[in-house]
Formats: structure tokens, sequence, C-alpha cells
């Protein structure tokens, strides 16, 4: 490991406000007047974006040297890292914060997986091909190597699109946010007028030679909306709407 280690990872600015700035940050009285009970005492500094600051590592040589020594004993890596990285420096202290973060220390074997072992964890047990992304490594707990923990991204899953019912070409309906709206609709075509937004998704409409996976998903069709209303009940049983989608 480079002895200037603890630098290199340091070695930027920290984020935060300027000091430069001597007016509050842009929204700050009106985010103040949401407040019921605004706070009666306040520090001279913090309307000025002062005490924002945080650290701002420079994390990739950590997760490299990690990566170049898997297969190593776990305590040669922790005293060759801990060697480099002064520990009475607070912001180099923070790097090891870091580094279990990446790596799962404790660690158990369940049929033969490792599994998170710390007991007084809620995830106690969980698999770490299934945990949070952030630990790639963990310490094998019988030969007491740094292994790599082959992580299985979960898949994403796709929020269900709602009841829809469409009556013609330019009007559908649709169950919104626990009430039915009548939505219309236009086609999205290769090259669409200029500033069209969606007044359901609040996005703006770009033309595409292919259709728009977002909008086929939600509205059935390449469509987009373009105005929305909700519904009266004795409009809703006016309009062909399945019975048992209005209880």
């Amino acid at each position: 490991m480079r002895a200037d280690m603890g630098k290199v990872l340091v070695e930027r600015p920290r984020l935060g406000r300027r000091r430069a700035e001597s007016w509050p940050g842009k929204g700050y009285r009106k985010q103040l007047k949401r407040y019921e009970d605004p706070p009666q005492r306040e520090g001279i500094k913090s309307s000025y974006g002062h005490g924002t600051k945080s650290f701002n590592e420079h994390l990739g040589p950590l997760r490299r040297f990690l990566e170049t020594n898997v297969g190593r004993p776990w305590n040669k890596i922790y005293s060759e890292i801990c060697q480099f990285v002064d520990r009475g420096n607070v912001v180099q202290k923070h790097i090891i914060t870091h580094l279990f973060q990446y790596v799962v220390a404790d660690v158990i074997l369940i049929d033969g997986e490792p599994c998170r072992g710390q007991p007084h964890y809620r995830n106690y047990g969980q698999s770490l091909r299934t945990s949070d992304y952030r630990y790639q490594w963990y310490v094998c707990p019988k030969s007491g190597l740094l292994r790599a923990s082959r992580y299985v991204p979960r898949k994403r899953r796709e929020p269900e699109p709602p009841r829809r019912v469409v009556l013609n070409k330019t009007q559908m309906c649709l169950f919104l946010n626990g009430q039915w709206e009548l939505v219309t609709v236009a086609p999205i075509g290769p090259t669409p007028p200029s500033r069209i937004r969606d007044v359901i998704h609040k996005r703006q409409i770009w033309g595409h030679t292919s259709p728009d996976a977002e909008a086929v998903r939600f509205y059935g069709a390449n469509v987009y909306a373009t105005a929305r209303r909700p519904l009266s009940r004795r409009e809703l049983l006016a309009l062909p709407i399945p019975i048992e989608w209005l209880r």
C-alpha cells in the first residue's frame, strides 16, 4: 500500500457552501415560513450556510486496493491500512468507517453461503449476495481471507400501471390517487410540437422514432396526457367501468 494513501484518499476540498458568500442561501426565508412554530433562536452562521460542510473523500484507490488484495489474510490488510492512515486525524479516521462499509468483517456461513453475522443488526443472517451493494467484500470466517461477495443486484420492481378504461382514441378513464379521472391524450409523434408536457407525469415530451416505453406501460399506447379532471359519481355510473372497480 502507498505510504501516502491517507492523503490520496482525502486530498479534496470538503463539500459545502463557501465562506465568501455573505447572504443566506436561496429559499431560506421561504423555508422558515413553512414552520408553524419556527425556531426562536438560531446560530448567526447557520443561515449563511456555515456548519453544512461534509466529507469529500476520494475512495476509488481504497476500492482498488481491496480488489487487488482479495485472497490475502484480512488481518494483514487491515494492519497495512491502519499503518498509513492517521487515526488521530478526524478526516483520515473517517476512511476506516468507509472501509467497513465495503468489507463485512463479521460473517457466518449458512448452508455454505456467507451471511451477515452481526447479531445486533436487524438483518442478521442476510445473504451477502442480496444485501446492500456497498458491501462488495467479506472476511471468510474459516480462513480469515478477504473474499469478493459476488453480489447479485435485485431486480427493479416496476410499479403497477393504474386501472384503465379506454373510451376512444383521445379519452380514457384512469384510477389515480384513489379516484377516477377523465384523461385526454394525444399521440407522441417523431417530431412533436415544441414545449409539450405530460400533465400526469409532469415531464417534457420529446420526439421518438420508437414508442415511449413508459407511456405504453402507463397508458397502454404511445400517447401523453394533455388534460385531466376528476369524475363525479353520476359520470362514473354512465361510463363503461366494471362495477367491481367502483366498489
